[in-house]
């Protein structure tokens, strides 16, 4: 009997620049909304970048552009468009009135993905956790249940009730997750206990820099590597054997990504203690990627968010294979402290990146 292979959705893609100056931001981020689309499993039709100063109160994009983003959805048979941009809850549900599709902004498309690579029980209740607290206050009337789409707006009556009832169950549901929330942190906790007598050192960086295909090369943690965005939700610890009588814990974190919303931050924060607890950070970067210096920054925004970005550091420029040689990344490490330069695809630069943990290693034990 043959498999039915399942039915993707066609994507069409939304951005809004400011300005013509912010134009080429945009287009870049719209890139990196296709690679996410693409990470939940849609297939991208069709991109279109608006310049608008200030976003339209009613639709976020002007009246004339969604008239076309209708036509659009028509002529190609698009099944969702997907927003660069948080959008409020009226935003949503004008939008999907007027184009009579799904529409999505960029922190639910960022949840979809968290919740099709969370694999531990932690990592569901946190994407749960994030989802929740999304989607509560997108709860609109006429006897809404826990779906994501509206039935009507401004209705009074039983479906007004039916409303209060979602939105207490959510609430409920939000505060049973944070206790079970504390209950696995503190299990953690009284592991990093046992594990204070080493040095630990957590990967961080912005995701898809190629954290765990280096957490394979300094280890043997096998951890699932792919050409991804968020394929690594839990965090990982594994033994590293730097010498004799050195030893370290080295710890695989989530990824970061630009404008991750608070709240998202904020539900991750258990896992993200493995940073903040951290002794050094491996900071990962993709030198081979055009705007690595604006992702730096993002992941070290995210750092910043957390407190942890005084914490002592070091900055491996990943993936110099993937450049026409090493003049760049020679000036590149010139003006960045503790940098090394690696392939952790190649293991080039592993063995001076070694050498650094070592020293680093030396200066935590002093």
């Amino acid at each position: 009997m043959y498999e039915v292979e399942e039915k993707r959705e066609r994507t069409l893609l939304v951005g809004v620049a400011s300005s013509p100056s912010r134009r080429w931001d945009k287009a870049d981020s719209l890139e990196e909304l296709a690679q996410l689309s693409l990470t939940a499993g849609v297939d991208v039709v069709e991109k279109i970048l608006q310049i608008k100063e200030r976003p339209d109160p009613r639709f976020f994009i002007g009246k004339g552009k969604v008239e076309e983003i209708g036509g659009l959805c028509a002529l190609h048979n698009i099944d969702c468009v997907v927003f660069d941009n948080d959008l409020t809850p009226a935003q949503s549900r004008n939008l999907e009135e007027a184009i009579r599709r799904k529409v999505l902004d960029r922190t639910e498309l960022i949840l979809e993905v968290f919740a099709q690579h969370a694999r531990t029980r932690a990592a569901y209740i946190q994407v749960e956790l994030a989802q929740l607290n999304y989607r509560l206050p997108r709860l609109v009337g006429k006897g809404v249940s826990l779906s994501r789409l509206g039935g009507g707006i401004g209705t009074r009556g039983p479906g007004e009730k039916k409303l209060e009832v979602d939105r207490r169950r959510i609430r409920e549901k939000i505060g049973r997750l944070k206790i079970q929330l504390e209950e696995l942190e503190r299990t953690r906790n009284i592991q990093r206990k046992r594990r204070r007598s080493l040095t630990n050192i957590a990967i961080v960086g912005y995701t898809n820099a190629g954290k765990s295909l280096l957490m394979n090369r300094l280890t043997d943690a096998g951890v699932r590597v792919e050409d991804k965005l968020f394929t690594t939700l839990d965090p990982r610890t594994r033994l590293v054997v730097l010498d004799k009588n050195k030893k370290i814990l080295l710890t695989d974190t989530v990824g970061f990504i630009k404008d991750l919303p608070h709240h998202l931050v904020a539900s991750f924060h258990s896992t993200l203690e493995e940073v903040i607890d951290a002794d050094l950070r491996l900071h990962v970067v993709d030198i081979s990627d055009a705007n690595y210096e604006e992702k730096l920054s993002d992941a070290n925004s995210v750092l910043a968010e957390l407190g942890c970005l005084d914490k002592p550091y070091i900055l491996a420029f990943n993936k110099i294979d993937l450049l026409p040689n090493g003049n760049f990344a020679r000036r590149v490490r010139e003006k960045y402290a503790a940098s090394v330069s690696i392939s952790a695809l190649t293991g080039e630069g592993i063995e001076e990146l070694k050498s650094l943990i070592m020293e680093s290693f030396l200066e935590v034990n002093r």
